[in-house]
């Protein structure tokens, strides 16, 4: 599965990662019937089935000692 890089910030206070932004960066997984891959077998465009695999690769950018908004109520 392709990965993509996502910046973002963890909260200690809930132990979460916030991502905030792709910075563009990508991991090929180099699979054939991977949809995102460079090594695809076939043109996504004629009825392809082909799944589109894509996970995050969390970066932290700031490492904030509170709770996220979203998680302090």
């Amino acid at each position: 599965m392709c990965e993509h890089e996502l910046i973002g910030d963890y909260y200690r206070g809930c132990q979460h990662f916030h991502g905030r932004y792709y910075s563009g960066e990508r991991v090929d997984c180099m699979s054939p019937k991977c949809k995102t891959s460079a090594a695809h077998v076939h043109n996504p465009n004629l009825g392809c089935r082909c799944a589109t695999i894509v996970t995050n690769r969390n970066k932290v950018q700031s490492v904030i000692h509170a709770k996220h908004p979203d998680c302090s109520e």
